[in-house]
């Protein structure tokens, strides 16, 4: 309580020490900004659920989509959800190892920090666990059968 009261002290002293010394600054000038986007073109083609593709008059090719704050463009060649999302599950199965333990299966997956270790039962793998599951048993299956040729 005595911290809060001597703080209102400073604090008025110090608003009185300032009023009537220095003029108030001038007020700062508006920023120029840049034309808001408010619609998606008439002729854009939808790609995805949301997103729109439209080829200005220069030939370029933009993607927009509507966000809650309004519409969002940028360059077409900048996104490719789909594929990156494809490129992170390969890259996670690739370094991602599966063990059949009875009814579970152990997956190790290395990671920059160090070995990641977790076991689940078969009938509760996720859809990434059961692709790798999957995955790993035709590697298996293939390299017995070129081992008994």
């Amino acid at each position: 309580m005595r911290v809060l009261i001597i703080a209102l002290i400073l604090t008025s002293s110090l608003a009185a020490q300032n009023s009537g010394k220095t003029p108030p600054p001038p007020p700062a000038k508006p920023a120029k900004k840049a034309p808001a986007l408010n619609a998606i073109p008439k002729d854009a083609v939808e790609t995805e659920p949301g997103f729109f593709r439209w080829t200005g008059k220069d030939g370029k090719a933009w993607t927009y989509r509507r966000t809650p704050f309004g519409v969002s463009r940028w360059p077409a060649e900048t996104l490719n959800i789909r594929q990156d999302a494809m490129d992170k599950q390969n890259a996670v199965k690739s370094r991602t190892t599966a063990v059949a333990e009875g009814d579970s299966i152990r997956f190790e997956e290395g990671t920059p920090f160090g070995k990641r270790t977790w076991v689940r039962k078969k009938t509760e793998l996720t859809e990434t666990e059961r692709r790798i599951w999957d995955a790993q048993q035709k590697d298996s299956t293939a390299s017995r059968t070129a081992e008994k040729e």
